[in-house]
Formats: structure tokens, sequence, C-alpha cells
């Protein structure tokens, strides 16, 4: 079979399904997926958010294409490229952040998926006081350095450093050579947020 019959018999028609719905909304999901947190969950179940992001690229890079309509070939190859590749990757930015507004009016749910999201997606230094299962209370610093997992991995936490506590609770001074300490969701039964004065957080 020679090439040209080949291509002959090629469906052309779904390389450009593909080329114009299906890469660019896959491109937009997967960037979606690293910087919105969300569960794991078999490519097949993502079809239509792969197609709606495909569709918004579409509305915006279609008319782009046909109004410019480059007759060198290789800006019609970076027309190309933008269209496709790059302008998909930068759909969640703006979307993440329209979210967040309407949520912030309440127009829309909290993108938080628990209390601990809530409290940890926003990223304030905090003094944390865990509670732990054999009855131990540990105190630590949650800061810049620090982390917590948040849905579908929330309860984990990371303090990056450990701090001695008084008997009343009270945060006395951090431990020498503390390199904090991680902890799992069943290693305690709940942690204390305190607020965290302002020389602390600048040091």
């Amino acid at each position: 079979m020679g090439m040209e019959e080949l291509l002959k018999q090629f469906d052309w028609a779904k390389l450009s399904f593909f080329l114009l719905f299906a890469l660019p909304g896959f491109i937009s999901l997967q960037v979606w997926s690293l910087i919105v947190p969300a569960s794991e969950r078999p490519l097949k179940d993502a079809i239509p958010e792969t197609i709606a992001f495909g569709i918004l690229n579409a509305v915006i890079g279609a008319p782009l294409l046909l109004v410019t309509a480059p007759g060198n070939t290789w800006a019609l190859y970076g027309l190309l490229v933008l269209t496709l590749i790059v302008l998909p990757a930068l759909w969640p930015f703006p979307l993440k952040w329209c979210l967040g507004q309407l949520s912030a009016f309440d127009v829309i749910l909290k993108q938080a998926r628990n209390g601990w999201d809530e409290a940890f997606l926003r990223r304030e230094p905090l003094f944390v006081i865990v509670h732990l299962k054999d009855g131990r209370r540990i105190g630590g610093y949650y800061g810049y350095q620090s982390f917590a997992g948040v849905h579908p991995a929330s309860g984990h936490l990371y303090l990056e450093t450990l701090w001695t506590l008084d008997a009343d609770g009270r945060f006395v001074a951090p431990v020498p050579d503390s390199r904090g300490i991680v902890l799992r969701p069943d290693d305690y039964h709940f942690v204390e947020l305190l607020g965290v004065p302002e020389e602390t957080v600048s040091e």
C-alpha cells in the first residue's frame, strides 16, 4: 500500500476532532489537576471536563485562527502551537481565579472540601497543638515551609518546628535542632490552631 492510498484511508475527521477538542482539553485538565486538589480517577471519567475545556479553547482559538490566517507556514505553525497548546495550558488559571471570586462572594459553594482544607488552604502561619491518640500533646509551628495535605489527602500534616509546651498548653520555646514532625490522620484526635505573633513570623 502506497503512502497516497494510506493517506486517503486515514480518518482526518477524527484527527481534526482530537486536535481541536481532545488535545487542548486534555492539556487544560492536566494543568487544572496540578493547581486544584482533586481525587484520582480514570481518564475515561474525565472526558466531559476534557471536552468542556476543549470547547472553551475552540471558542477563543478558532476565531483567532480565522481572523489571522497567516499565509507563512512558520507563522501558521506558531499560531497552531499557541491555540492548541499554550492557551489550553493557561485557561485553568483565570478559571480558578474566577471561581475563587465567586466563592468569596458566596455565589457558589466554597472550594474547600472540608473544615481542614478551609483552615490550611489560607496558608497562614499558625501555632498548632496536636492531641495524640495516646494522650500526649505536641506543640508545633506551621509556617511557610510546613505542609498540610488537602482533599483527597486531608489530615496529613508536616510541622516545620516542634515547640515545648508548659502544663497549661502554652508555647514556651522551639525544641533545639528541631526539623519538625510528620503526622498522619490516624496519629491524633484533633488539632488546635492558634495565631502567631508577627515577630515570630518574621524570624
